[in-house]
């Protein structure tokens, strides 16, 4: 049977906007959020702590105001005259307790503690993904986590007024959970109600919206907006708005379609909720291969995590679904975005341009992921992976090289070409990471797995992905200090060992049902490397019996 052309529905495209910006929009705008003002709340948590332990924080501020007075004075003087000026004050002379201010250890494990908390709940929110997704639906999860983010919002909004840097760490706790959620929940959605034709470029809107989330929450930590002493808890603050229209908007979007007749066999609800998103009455072609779907399943429950890792005929598919998470967060690219300030600062580019270089990134990152979108469905989920991953990898060592050059005192004329050139790589390294390890582990977890155990399995990997990004946030800065330049290295050999098992294992999902592609991985282990998976031939994955579109 001929299938239809993809008709593009009021419903689709506002289910798909909704999810999105009240889901994944969020989690990339909470990726993004502490990197901008990271320096003020810093400042934050150490006046807090001086006045604390007893001191007096305007004293420190009167002492930092002389001696930016003292250096600029010094600077408009210099060979004017020979002359000594008066005696220079010390920190003593201003009421200055230096004992009491935080060890740079100290404000180090303070500031990762703040990131990592994100990342840690992540973790949590991740597993309890598994049971929201499976008892309460797509939809309805997504509408039911936002209280979270109401209470989030809340806390962060009030860090200065209670004088708490405790308020923020645990904002950073409650995004961290919700942003578990619905990192799980958003694309499993997405990839169930899109059309089969068009399944791969809906999956990319999930990272297409983190993308603009990370954007939108470095513009607004500028310090023309709200990047100041007095604003930046605005930028918690306003998690409340995306949430607001989630809740609102939300539940008038169609549940999941197959969620609503493989897992409770509510037939009628599935054919309005897929006329709605289809446009159309006759959707029984449709209906049918989620029955048949069904059928394969016979009346199995959805699994737990226990049975996905014991049944061994899940033991490739979730290993594909691990390994691409495993990747797509120890490629780097989240210590790229949460640290990008101090990896200018560490090719050398000056202060004032570092906000807008990280804006650059955002935009980068964005312009990338859209082009991601036709992409996936011209050239398929393997191209997407290998090539650009072989981009970022090329990217990673050549920066090495320019960064190490920036230690060499010979070469001191021409440090700032070498700055340049490491923005232009750490670029280049974003636009590989948006074209295919971005979009496509959450798109090819919710493609692999038949219904019954797809919950299950998009909660572990993403998991995997929490898991990975929690170890990352606390180990790259002592990496970054410890490492320097060679760091990049690291993500080097991770993303060689990813190509070659993607090479190997990973198989084109490109217009097939779920049912094919979960046959076809199958078939593939069955029959070997040999005559496994090709780069980008879909008659290589379903034999001569597929259907092609």
């Amino acid at each position: 049977m001929e299938e239809r052309e993809v008709n593009y529905t009021f419903t689709l495209i506002f289910s798909i906007t909704i999810a999105v910006f009240g889901n994944s929009f969020l989690y990339g705008y909470q990726i993004g959020v502490v990197n901008t003002p990271s320096h003020i709340i810093q400042d934050f948590y150490n006046a807090t702590y001086y006045e604390r332990r007893g001191g007096n924080w305007s004293n420190v501020q009167a002492y930092a105001s002389y001696r930016d007075s003292l250096n600029k004075s010094i600077t408009d003087t210099v060979n004017a005259s020979t002359t000594p000026g008066p005696a220079e004050k010390t920190p003593a002379d201003f009421g200055v307790d230096e004992s009491l201010l935080l060890e740079k250890w100290e404000l180090e494990l303070l500031w990762s503690s703040t990131v990592a908390a994100f990342v840690l709940f992540g973790m949590v929110g991740a597993f309890l993904a598994l049971k929201v997704a499976d008892t309460v639906g797509r939809k309805r999860g997504m509408v039911v986590i936002t209280f979270i983010m109401f209470i989030a919002a809340i806390l962060g909004g009030i860090t200065v007024i209670a004088k708490s840097p405790e308020c923020l760490i645990l904002s950073r706790v409650l995004v961290g959970l919700h942003s578990g959620l619905n990192i799980t929940l958003a694309p499993l959605y997405l990839t169930e109600i899109a059309p089969k034709k068009i399944r791969g470029a809906v999956g990319t809107c999930h990272q297409l919206a983190i993308t603009v989330g990370i954007l939108f929450s470095q513009i607004l930590g500028m310090a023309e907006l709200l990047g100041t002493a007095d604003l930046w808890p605005l930028l918690f603050a306003f998690n409340v708005i995306p949430s607001l229209v989630c809740v609102v908007v939300l539940p008038f979007c169609p549940e999941s379609p197959r969620w609503l007749l493989i897992s409770k066999n509510m037939e009628e609800e599935t054919k309005l909720a897929m006329q709605k998103l289809r446009g159309y009455d006759n959707v029984e072609d449709e209906i049918d291969e989620m029955r048949m779907e069904a059928k394969k399943s016979g009346n199995a429950k959805n699994f737990t995590l226990k049975e996905l890792l014991t049944t061994h005929d899940l033991r490739m598919p979730t290993l594909i679904a691990c390994v691409g998470q495993v990747s797509q967060q120890w490629s780097g690219i989240n210590a790229v975005m949460s640290y990008s300030a101090f990896i200018f600062a560490q090719a050398n580019v000056s202060a004032t341009n570092i906000p807008y270089v990280i804006v650059g990134t955002g935009f980068v990152n964005v312009v990338a992921t859209i082009i991601a979108v036709p992409l996936m469905e011209k050239l398929g989920r393997r191209p997407l992976l290998l090539w650009p991953m072989c981009v970022m990898a090329g990217s990673f060592v050549l920066m090495t090289v320019f960064l190490q050059l920036q230690f060499d005192p010979s070469l001191k004329d021409s440090h700032a070409t070498f700055a340049m050139i490491c923005i232009v790589l750490m670029h280049l390294y974003i636009v590989g990471f948006a074209l295919g390890l971005g979009p496509i582990p959450f798109t090819i977890v919710a493609e692999i797995f038949r219904q019954e155990s797809r919950d299950a399995a998009m909660s572990l990997s993403v998991a995997c992905n929490w898991i990975c990004n929690f170890i990352l946030m606390w180990t790259f800065p002592f990496l970054r200090d410890g490492l320097e330049a060679y760091t990049y290295l690291l993500f080097v050999v991770i993303l060689v060992a990813a190509i070659i098992f993607i090479f190997f294992f990973v198989p084109e999902t490109k217009n097939k049902t779920f049912d094919e592609i979960a046959s076809s991985i199958a078939l593939g282990r069955a029959q070997g490397k040999s005559r496994g998976f090709k780069v980008n031939e879909d008659e290589s994955l379903m034999g001569t019996g597929t259907t092609k579109v």
